[in-house]
């Protein structure tokens, strides 16, 4: 009978390994945002009931997904995830001409002959002065 009790015995091992891991797998197997914390802290405080009834707990909390992404969300402590934002890329306006480009325009448009030379004169005086 010696070997009986061998294998009673590998069985309660197990059985206790597998209850040990239990807050890691239900963590997993839920796809829980913090499935990686969850397993630090049942390795490593597992041992004690309160570490382990704390991983089993936060692997049992219902997680908030939005419908759009993939994880996120508001609910235990998710330390690694946020809500994921919407954000839209826009031009900035564009810069105001600096006064040699300006100039550069009205001296081109004189030269083109769409500017007389006193209206030339007029603007340029007017962007010196601004």
């Amino acid at each position: 009978m010696p070997n009986s009790d061998a294998i009673v015995l590998g069985l309660f091992f197990i059985a206790v390994a597998v209850i040990y891991v239990l807050p890691t797998v239900v963590a997993f197997r839920r796809r829980h945002p913090n499935r990686y914390v969850i397993l630090v802290i049942n390795v490593a405080f597992g041992g004690t009931i309160i570490g382990w009834g704390i991983a089993l707990a936060w692997a049992l909390h219902a997680v908030h997904r939005p419908k759009d992404a993939p994880s996120g969300g508001e609910s235990g402590l998710n330390l690694f995830i946020n809500d994921p934002k919407k954000v839209q890329l826009v031009e900035p306006p564009p810069l105001p001409p600096s006064t040699g480009q300006e100039l550069e325009r009205l001296h081109r448009l004189l030269a083109e002959g769409a500017l007389t030379q006193a209206e030339f004169d007029g603007l340029k005086a007017k962007l010196i002065s601004a």
